[in-house]
């Protein structure tokens, strides 16, 4: 790869490299082998944390330009971030990954009129509510639609995974206004309310007001909240990521209380704001501010004293979601949440690992995200677990399809579904 570089060929767009400190912080111990879910897969040094890395360290030091097959090995990664939790130097190897996207961003060495289609669909579709809402519109029919089933049989490959991801139970598209519906007094709580999750999982977000109402919270939504800005971030499109994080802040400074998120890639994403904005004028103390109110949802409710306790008898397998473990270290506070709920927690192998799912992965990874879904789909099947639990969008429809792969009647819910079941709400999510 050094040999066939240009000399002093570095990054196309040196105003968003990553920076040559973190790059050097990497001492190559390899302790982030065995937490990375590509190497695990595939066994390649090229495919791990250590391996992109000292790519980017050869394009920094212009012994390298950005190839197709560099860029194939960026693209293979999850940004699961599962090695920045067994690092002992502390690399930031999300910081660095997303830096490094958005020099494929600048000039992709393959791939671009995928990648000009991914950029126009986050910017165009994912971050206006309005046509994210008629786009998904179709997709919310087909999961309730009586003769789905039938039409899964018959859909190709790639097609009948996706349908088979979509719930079926999740009822109308969450509006903000029913944020306001609880009690007018208590605790103030800021709901973020996200983009996909709004539209897809309307059910877990009204199951999520009710709980943060019964824990004595009184529940707003500021109207002019957005996309997070995660996915964009993660594509490498640091610029539009700035601007909805931006669009956040003003939204939520007027706003008294935590903002609780029962996303976790849009609270890690939050709690990151001051190193998104970091070089942004006006915006550092703005930013720092808002992301210390942001909380998840399991997080506001371990640290609220006197929450109901439940009887539910059920065998639940919690899936820890990366975002919360791995860069929240949120692991304990949902299993306790979950056990004072009644539920027996049953622990799956690599119930830590990546589900696969990753944002838009599944549909630009589709065989690695399927032998990890694989994977999650066996430790379902030696468990047989009554429901499985998770708190985030993207692995919530990761499991569906596994649990149809596992052959397995396990049920598959949001945290806040099961607290909300648990602490005697309707007999399941609201349809």
């Amino acid at each position: 790869m050094a040999s066939e570089a240009k000399a002093g060929a570095r990054w196309p767009d040196p105003a968003e490299a990553p920076a040559p400190a973190d790059l050097a912080r990497c001492v190559h111990c390899g302790l982030c082998l065995t937490a990375c879910p590509t190497y695990l897969v595939t066994g390649l040094e090229t495919e791990s944390p250590r391996g992109r890395i000292q790519m980017a360290r050869l394009i920094e030091d212009g012994r390298a330009e950005l190839t197709p097959a560099i860029q194939s090995h960026w693209s293979l990664c999850l940004q699961c971030r599962a090695c920045e939790a067994v690092c002992p130097s502390g690399v930031p190897y999300g910081r660095i990954q997303e830096h490094a996207r958005a020099q494929v961003q600048a000039r992709p060495a393959a791939g671009r009129a995928g990648l000009r289609v991914r950029r126009l669909a986050l910017r165009q579709v994912v971050a206006r509510p309005r046509v994210l809402g008629a786009a998904l519109a179709p997709a919310r029919r087909f999961a309730g639609w009586r003769l789905r089933g039938l039409a899964e049989r018959v859909l190709p490959g790639r097609l009948r995974t996706l349908a088979r991801q979509l719930p079926s139970n999740q009822g109308p598209p969450f509006r903000l206004e029913e944020a306001a519906a609880g009690p007018a007094a208590g605790e103030p709580v800021q709901f973020f309310a996200g983009c996909v999750m709004r539209e897809l999982f309307g059910g877990a977000h009204r199951a999520t007001v009710r709980v943060l109402a019964r824990a004595g919270a009184r529940v707003g939504a500021p109207a002019a909240q957005g996309c997070c800005g995660a996915l964009h971030a993660h594509e490498g499109d640091l610029a539009f990521a700035r601007r909805l994080a931006k669009a956040n802040i003003a939204a939520f400074e007027g706003a008294e209380g935590a903002i609780v998120v029962n996303s976790a890639g849009c609270g890690a994403a939050m709690k990151e704001y001051p190193q998104l904005l970091a070089g942004e004028p006006g915006w550092a103390e703005r930013a720092a501010a808002f992301a210390a109110r942001v909380r998840d949802l399991s997080e506001w409710l371990a640290a609220r004293p006197g929450l109901p306790r439940g009887a539910w008898r059920t065998r639940a397998a919690y899936q820890d979601a990366c975002h919360l473990a791995h860069v929240q270290g949120v692991r304990r506070e949902p299993r306790a949440l979950l056990a004072a709920a009644g539920c027996e927690l049953v622990e799956t192998e690599g119930a830590d690992t990546c589900c696969g799912a990753a944002g838009l992965y599944g549909l630009v990874q589709p065989g690695m995200s399927a032998e990890l879904r694989r994977r999650k789909a066996e430790a379902f099947a030696a468990a047989r677990p009554d429901v499985i639990v998770t708190g985030n969008p993207g692995c919530h429809l990761q499991y569906l399809a596994a649990v149809r792969e596992a052959g397995i009647g396990a049920e598959v819910l949001h945290l806040a579904e099961a607290l909300d079941r648990a602490w005697g709400a309707e007999a399941g999510p609201e349809r």
